[in-house]
């Protein structure tokens, strides 16, 4: 029972931590959209309702996750593409992942990877379009994931100044290293035929 009420206690100060840095991210993204001289956008914070499903985790740049959850950010960046998220299910065949991106330039497309094994996962590509980041469901029905993983909150929703806030990111991200050609234009249909040539 002990042991119980002390889980309990520390999920609701997960809780409290997650809100916190919201309200931290919420800042920043104020002060850089006032420099870039643009209205402020209303971001809408993903809920914490349920700890044994869906339970999201912040993976900003320069945010560090928690010890027990795999850090895929730099691996699944890819040229064209941001990484959104990831999120972890627990299927029939033990655990997959799969990965959510939005294109880096030009029109915002989003898409997802399939469902793959934690070895297989740092060379995921896109492999259908989707939204589902949004939420973390692929399909209507789907088991919710365990968790997921939000490296851009902010471009998971519909904003008038998405080009703008995907510059933000990029910057970011470059400020961290990445070496990714966010200047790319990448096409699903065709990338695909790239890789098939039919």
């Amino acid at each position: 029972m002990e042991t119980m009420h002390r889980v309990e206690n520390l999920k609701s100060r997960v809780a409290k931590v997650y809100y916190e840095l919201i309200k931290i991210n919420d800042e920043l993204e104020s002060i850089e959209k006032n420099y870039l001289g643009l209205p402020e956008p209303k971001i809408i914070p993903f809920p914490v309702v349920d700890y044994k499903n869906n339970t999201p985790f912040l993976a900003l740049p320069g945010l560090s996750l928690p010890s027990h959850i795999p850090d895929f950010r730099s691996c699944l960046q890819r040229d064209g593409l941001i990484l959104l998220s990831w999120d972890k299910r627990l299927c029939e065949e033990g655990e997959r992942f799969t990965a959510y991106w939005v294109t880096s330039t030009g029109q915002a497309r989003f898409y997802a990877s399939k469902l793959l094994s934690i070895d297989d996962f740092p060379m995921a590509i896109p492999d259908h379009k989707s939204y589902a980041a949004e939420d973390g469901i692929e399909f209507y029905g789907q088991e919710a994931p365990s968790y997921i993983v939000h490296a851009a909150p902010e471009l998971m929703m519909s904003n008038p100044h998405h080009s703008s806030l995907r510059s933000v990111h990029v910057s970011r991200l470059k400020k961290n290293g990445s070496t990714v050609d966010f200047m790319y234009k990448y096409l699903l249909t065709k990338e695909k035929y790239r890789k098939t040539g039919t």
